[in-house]
């Protein structure tokens, strides 16, 4: 670059900076990520040998890619085990193996990345439930400067509370982000969250009496 340009550049590398936190890491795994991008591209079905949380083996099954999702600090894979109805969402660094076969898919006509994208709170999708949250009013400044969700709306109480309604799918995603928040916040509806984020909290408690 010319130099006053690049004095410009170091400047800016001295005034700029980020970083994330939980971020997963993936050397090593660049050959998988190769194999999904081709198999996405040229429709190509896969056999994966993954190893789901919790399960004392790797289970091996075939297994048509849609599309990588690169969400909070992870990528994620979404696409078909063609036996089932439901998208299948892999974690890519729980993917122990990766075979492109022979055989060719075609992509689930009712597939819509915008609504997956629209509809669910974090990667994994769900039919969309009507969540309505109420926050403490000290933490309405914060909670209305951040988009959490494309079909957020905001209302402030009389008491200066925030109520916030939503319409999203994921209910662990969402419980898990609402157990962030602490006692700021209250789960107004549905009454199946409300209960299992108090469930959450009465567990966490025990752990410090």
């Amino acid at each position: 670059m010319p130099r006053r340009e690049s004095g410009i550049a170091l400047a800016l590398d001295g005034a700029l900076g980020s970083y994330q936190r939980g971020v997963k890491p993936y050397t090593g795994l660049e050959p998988t990520i190769l194999q999904l991008v081709e198999a996405i591209i040229r429709r190509r079905r896969c056999k994966a040998t993954y190893r789901a949380p919790g399960r004392p083996a790797a289970r091996r099954f075939p297994y048509d890619p849609y599309r990588l999702l690169s969400v909070r600090g992870g990528l994620y894979c979404v696409g078909k085990v063609p036996v089932y109805p439901n998208l299948a969402t892999l974690a890519v660094d729980r993917i122990e193996a990766l075979e492109l076969l022979g055989e060719m898919f075609t992509v689930d006509p009712s597939f819509d990345p915008k609504r997956h994208e629209a509809e669910a709170f974090g990667v994994v999708w769900e039919k969309p439930t009507t969540v309505v949250l109420r926050f403490r009013a000290e933490q309405a400044t914060y909670v209305r400067e951040r988009e959490w969700h494309p079909t957020q709306r905001f209302r402030t109480l009389q008491d200066g509370r925030l109520e916030m309604t939503l319409g999203a799918g994921g209910a662990l995603e969402v419980t898990r982000w609402l157990l962030g928040w602490g006692d700021a916040v209250e789960v107004v509806r549905p009454a199946r969250l409300q209960r299992e984020v108090a469930a959450k909290l009465r567990a966490a408690a025990r752990q410090y009496a």
